[in-house]
């Protein structure tokens, strides 16, 4: 198991935070800037870990309010819902410096969102000249408990 220390500051598993590979250009300070705009992503104290032109990884805490299934303790599906679609729009926001409009979301939820923090990662499908689409993984604790695809219109007209 590689030392989270060798990843460097702030590296480790409570941050799942990927380093850009080489040739890779780091959107991560740009998506931060415009996510930190956002009400929403404000208040429930989303965290941009890293954007690359291919990748996005986010956190959102848990936070008791979220939990949408008070039997299970499990967060509610529309938050599941959110964060699948800001990681997969977070690839776009990087490289355009400006909002994207989602086209589509669909989301597949395999199991129940526990009491831990979400880590959601976006990975470019294909990116045009007019839309995006991207493939979303969202992780509580050590299981996947959603998978999406986001469908982002990339121009302003």
């Amino acid at each position: 198991m590689p030392d989270p220390s060798d990843a460097g500051p702030g590296a480790g598993d409570s941050d799942r935070r990927p380093a850009p590979s080489s040739g890779e250009a780091d959107r991560t300070a740009v998506v931060e800037r415009l996510y930190g705009e956002v009400p929403f992503h404000r208040r429930h104290d989303l965290e941009v870990l890293a954007v690359t032109p291919e990748r996005a990884s986010v956190k959102l805490p848990f936070d008791p309010g979220l939990v949408g299934n008070p039997d299970l303790g499990a967060v509610h599906g529309g938050v599941v819902s959110a964060l699948v679609d800001l990681a997969g729009a977070a690839v776009f926001v990087g490289g355009r410096e400006a909002f994207t409009p989602t086209i589509d979301l669909r989301v597949n939820y395999l199991e129940a969102a526990g009491r831990e923090p979400l880590y959601a990662t976006a990975t470019v499908d294909r990116r045009g000249a007019d839309i995006g689409v991207a493939s979303v993984e969202v992780e509580s604790g050590d299981a996947v408990c959603a998978t999406g695809t986001g469908v982002y219109k990339l121009t302003d007209d």
